[in-house]
């Protein structure tokens, strides 16, 4: 039992955490700000850093509070950011 609690722990833990290093980002929401930019302008710099320069994933933060308004922050974030990631809609 306590190997499946370490096991899911860890899990979490890469859920929350994998984003913000793999985009390497300051956080889950600026992760999710980066990919969303970077599809969105087919993988430019430019518009990617203007948006990292300006925003710093605030603008997803505000977002995922008003669309998963019962999930922290964080986690929100994080969830949108592996559906944009896979593909999901």
């Amino acid at each position: 039992m306590i190997r499946l609690l370490f096991v899911l722990a860890v899990l979490i833990i890469g859920f929350i955490w994998a984003p913000q290093v793999l985009e390497s980002a300051t956080g889950s929401c600026d992760a999710y700000e980066q990919k969303t930019v970077a599809q969105e302008t087919g993988g430019s710099d430019l518009g990617s850093s203007i948006l990292k320069t300006l925003s710093g994933g605030s603008l997803a933060e505000q977002a995922m509070a008003d669309k998963h308004p019962n999930l922290p922050t964080l986690v929100a974030c994080s969830l949108e950011y592996w559906k944009a990631t896979l593909g999901v809609k």
